[in-house]
């Protein structure tokens, strides 16, 4: 609705609109996601350290032993279940 002179007013937006965005309504949930990113990256850090350690206790892995096969299954078969 124009106001005097034929000017609409800005002073109020039409119904429905929105304001500029809002991305952080509260300090504190800056905190709290600061401190929660936190948590998660020593968390992980932990858990890498606990896996260093247990796999330093484990006794030392050992080459294994060369070890003659048979043919494999679809070798076997194919040849009717007789080895060569």
């Amino acid at each position: 609705m124009p106001g005097p002179g034929g000017v609409v007013s800005t002073h109020v937006p039409p119904r429905g609109a929105r304001g500029p965005p809002r991305f952080c309504s509260d300090p504190g949930v800056v905190v709290l996601d600061a401190v929660f990113l936190a948590a998660t990256v020593a968390l992980f850090a932990l858990v890498a350290l606990v896996a260093k350690g247990v796999e330093k206790l484990g006794p030392e892995a050992r080459p294994s032993s060369a070890r003659t096969t048979g043919p494999s299954a679809p070798a076997a078969r194919r040849n009717g279940g007789e080895r060569s």
